[in-house]
């Protein structure tokens, strides 16, 4: 059984595929590889993932997310970051991401534009090995002037037009879990958003958690298991490993750490600045845990 701190009393679970963040990523992390963040605006981001990758030796990283935050934030901060794929980049009823949005004016970065249906569309592709996936969109959109990954598909049934968009090589998916087994399965009782479709699309996948279950809890729980061990590389146990953003029901938003972020911004902060209050709640959370 695990007891209150998420360890387990039985040894012998502890094995399987927990390590922590270092020698999680280490194996997989090279420069230039394509890295898909999991989560959803500022809920259930992998930032104490991010903060290890964030402090790596690597450059010219591409960051495939769909809808990025924090975490895109810290890993600008970082100066490693060649390429960002998504359909969208902010901090939600917070405003405007500041340095996703001075990268984009700038140039700083490059960007590929998607909308939320093509990008799905990509990654569903991408989860089924298919080289890209066709789907109807109306020819007028402006993607298909700002997206070479969105062209013209020849119609094969019916008259409406079609695109095909390119599928994603997505190098390795970083991903956050309510809680997970050492063998790799991860839960979650709200929304799992496209995690388990990142988590297909990638060649490795590494997964951090709040608390970890053992065997008994697994199998009470099987139904809010959203990731399954045969698609997880390397499990982390990150207690508040989401912080400053939510992973309910273990922990809220930290309203007074977003309102520092924006502030600061707004004051001019440097990179180095807000990186540091973007990833302050994970040493919080590890003097709390």
């Amino acid at each position: 059984m695990a007891d209150d701190t998420g360890s387990l009393t039985n040894r012998s679970a502890a094995l399987g595929k927990l390590t922590d963040s270092a020698n999680a990523l280490q194996p997989f992390l090279r420069d230039g590889i394509c890295i898909g963040l999991g989560g959803f605006g500022l809920d259930r981001k992998p930032m104490a993932l991010v903060r290890e990758i964030a402090t790596a030796p690597v450059r010219g990283l591409t960051l495939e997310t769909f809808a990025g935050g924090l975490d895109v934030e810290a890993l600008l901060a970082s100066g490693k970051v060649a390429r960002i794929s998504a359909c969208h980049v902010g901090l939600d009823h917070f405003g405007l991401a500041p340095l996703f949005r001075t990268a984009r004016q700038s140039g700083g970065v490059e960007f590929e534009e998607w909308s939320e249906w093509t990008q799905l569309a990509a990654w569903r592709a991408a989860a089924e090995k298919a080289p890209y996936a066709v789907v109807p969109l109306d020819p007028a959109t402006d993607l298909l002037k700002v997206n070479p990954h969105i062209i013209p598909a020849p119609t094969l049934f019916g008259t409406a037009p079609a695109f095909a968009v390119r599928a994603p090589t997505i190098d390795i998916a970083i991903l956050h879990a309510e809680a997970v087994h050492p063998d790799g399965w991860a839960l979650t009782s709200g929304d799992t958003y496209l995690d388990p479709i990142l988590a297909r699309a990638a060649k490795r996948v590494v997964v951090s958690a709040e608390r970890l279950i053992d065997d008994a809890e697994l199998e009470r729980r099987h139904r809010d298991v959203h990731l399954i061990a045969s698609a997880v590389d390397a499990v982390v146990l990150a207690p508040g490993g989401a912080l400053p953003g939510s992973c309910l029901p273990n922990h809220m938003l930290d309203f007074p750490a977003m309102r520092r972020y924006v502030e600061a911004s707004a004051a001019g902060a440097s990179s180095a600045d807000l990186s540091a209050i973007a990833l302050s709640g994970l040493d919080r959370a590890g003097d709390e845990s």
